[in-house]
């Protein structure tokens, strides 16, 4: 794929202890390759929700900030564009956050630590845009689609639709018995952490679902656990020998399935039960964590990659944990709609 970049701007992320540009940054980084990471999202975006050809031959990039007040970036405009069978199509997507302010987050907790702020000091992450006559050459990650298979929802072990809504440009379907998998183990866990593999697969139909505008559906079928996935408190370390094994199953399994992902759990307290309740439970949330953009990064890098989390939700009804399923949109990992199905 012929790829061309446009933007005037060269981009670099501060972090500063006033929300001003007065006074020496407590750090300054060029930030363009963060910003290539928001193109990455945009293309896998435009792909899922069939605006864009997954393979074009060639794709035209734009780039341009939208300002708090110039040169500070308040987000960024990417409009991909494509010429398919002689004809321009467009997609165009603002992003508000990204790959920078993760970071900036991650030195603060740094400073913190080592006294540079106090720990009741506010600390400013700033997205500047610098106009250059010539911008440094832009390194995009590899735009690809992943694999799609062509196949109706009855060949993936689909039988009916239970509860739940979808996403129109983002349709998630999720095997029910993986759910109460999911809830099972995270109470069973305790306040450790716990997880595995999901197995699953994207899939292109032949008509949309209802109030859906994009054929091409995530279907996640299965969970493979592991003992090699050691939990403790606030953390989960995965194995990679028990996700090579869950990758050979899924080819077992015969059905077109991969590894999709990892799930895990953020910690329920059994004995109390109130999590859902407290405000001031010390267990995290099911959203996902500094730790959990650091693991996406490492072993599933694609921006069409789900991530499902079972965990405490304040203000969620009954006493069970709840599981949320988050995707990329806009720069980050948000929980997104999804429906059950029976198999």
């Amino acid at each position: 794929m012929k790829i061309e970049v446009d933007c005037r701007y060269d981009f670099q992320q501060e972090l500063r202890r006033e929300c001003g540009l007065s006074g020496l940054p407590l750090y300054s980084e060029p930030a363009n390759a963060d910003v290539a990471d928001l193109v990455d999202e945009a293309f896998a975006s435009a792909v899922l929700s069939e605006s864009l050809p997954p393979e074009p031959d060639g794709l035209r990039v734009i780039i341009e900030p939208v300002w708090l007040a110039e040169p500070i970036v308040g987000g960024l405009d990417i409009t991909l564009q494509v010429c398919s069978n002689g004809s321009q199509r467009e997609y165009r997507q603002r992003f508000r956050t990204g790959r920078w302010y993760r970071d900036a987050q991650l030195r603060t907790l740094a400073y913190r630590g080592d006294s540079t702020l106090g720990a009741d000091e506010t600390a400013y992450s700033m997205l500047l845009a610098l106009r250059a006559d010539r911008p440094a050459p832009w390194k995009l990650p590899p735009l690809q689609a992943p694999p799609i298979i062509e196949q109706e929802l009855a060949d993936c072990g689909v039988q009916s639709l239970l509860s739940g809504t979808l996403l129109a440009d983002r349709p998630v379907l999720v095997n029910r018995q993986f759910v109460e998998d999911a809830i099972r183990r995270c109470m069973e866990a305790d306040t450790n952490e716990a997880g595995g593999a999901l197995l699953g697969k994207l899939v292109r139909l032949k008509e949309p679902l209802p109030d859906v505008q994009t054929r091409i559906v995530t279907v996640l079928s299965a969970s493979v656990d592991d003992e090699r996935h050691v939990g403790r408190a606030l953390s989960l370390a995965f194995s990679p020998e028990a996700l090579a094994q869950a990758a050979q199953i899924a080819e077992l399994r015969g059905l077109g399935e991969t590894v999709q992902t990892v799930y895990h759990t953020h910690g329920w307290k059994n004995s109390c039960g109130r999590c859902n309740e407290s405000p001031d439970c010390p267990l995290a949330e099911c959203h996902p964590s500094l730790q959990d953009y650091q693991l996406l990064e490492t072993l599933f890098p694609s921006k069409t990659t789900l991530m499902p989390i079972a965990g405490r939700k304040l203000g969620e009804p009954g006493r069970r944990p709840v599981l949320q399923i988050h995707a990329w949109r806009g720069g980050q990992m948000q929980a997104i709609p999804w429906i059950r199905f029976a198999d």
